[in-house]
């Protein structure tokens, strides 16, 4: 998740987790209304952004299972600054596969989270809604933790407790992301994950990746290409897929 702008940049239908990197300072001119003000919270005003982000990419892969095929998601977040230190969050996305099948997925999310100097933690509540012949209706339960190691790297893992699959899902991850010109960034991450009786797994499940070009038109919308990867450490009839997309975000 984003440490100082919107945790929207990495929350959409992806591969189910919380990217966890410190903007780089380029990156407050085009997200300015999301940053919380210090000043503000001293004042006792509630500093508070909305994004909306809609989005196409190739592949759906959600903690390393295919979902769907040529996907287009809308979603819609707010966050404001409850104090200096403690962010609250709240939204929700709607996805579709189009052409090939009839997938379709609402989800509602809320999460809390504390930055305190380079340590982040947080809890996230996402409910969801799904029509999929293996995934269920569910709640997922999933506390984090990050560590900011300088400027441009940070570590963290967490963990999901899955009410639809009655299991358990795991990861760890480095994110590397770095100012390039006045008005964009470039975002790197990669990490591994495992699973615990979810959906009929357990054990390691997958190496993923991701690679992202933000570039902020200007201080309202910016539009973001990427490219990722799952690739699967067990047997388990996925194969390796690498994904293209595209989103578009809007700050209000």
């Amino acid at each position: 998740m984003l440490k100082g702008a919107s945790a929207a940049l990495t929350r959409r239908p992806d591969a189910g987790r919380i990217a966890i990197v410190k903007s780089p300072s380029s990156l407050l001119l085009v997200f300015a209304l999301l940053t919380p003000s210090a000043s503000a919270v001293d004042n006792r005003e509630i500093p508070l952004g909305i994004e909306a982000v809609t989005g196409y990419r190739s592949e759906y892969i959600f903690r390393g299972f295919k979902l769907a095929g040529d996907l287009f998601d809308f979603q819609l977040e707010a966050e404001v600054a409850l104090t200096n230190e403690v962010m609250l969050n709240a939204g929700g996305w709607f996805a579709t596969e189009t052409g090939r099948g009839d997938f379709e997925e609402s989800v509602g999310f809320i999460g809390i989270r504390q930055e305190c100097n380079d340590l982040m933690i947080g809890l996230e509540l996402t409910f969801k809604n799904i029509s999929h012949l293996v995934f269920k209706n569910s709640l997922d339960i999933a506390p984090y933790l990050s560590w900011q190691i300088n400027e441009d790297f940070a570590i963290g893992g967490g963990v999901a407790w899955d009410t639809g699959a009655d299991g358990l899902y795991s990861y760890a991850e480095g994110v590397w992301s770095k100012a390039h010109g006045d008005s964009a960034f470039i975002r790197a991450v990669g990490g591994i994950s495992g699973v615990a009786d979810y959906y009929d797994r357990s054990g390691l499940n997958d190496f993923y990746a991701r690679l992202s070009y933000t570039y902020g038109i200007n201080q309202r919308v910016a539009v973001t290409p990427f490219a990722e990867t799952s690739v699967p450490l067990k047997s388990h009839g996925e194969t390796v897929r690498i994904v293209a997309g595209l989103w578009f975000e809007v700050n209000f």
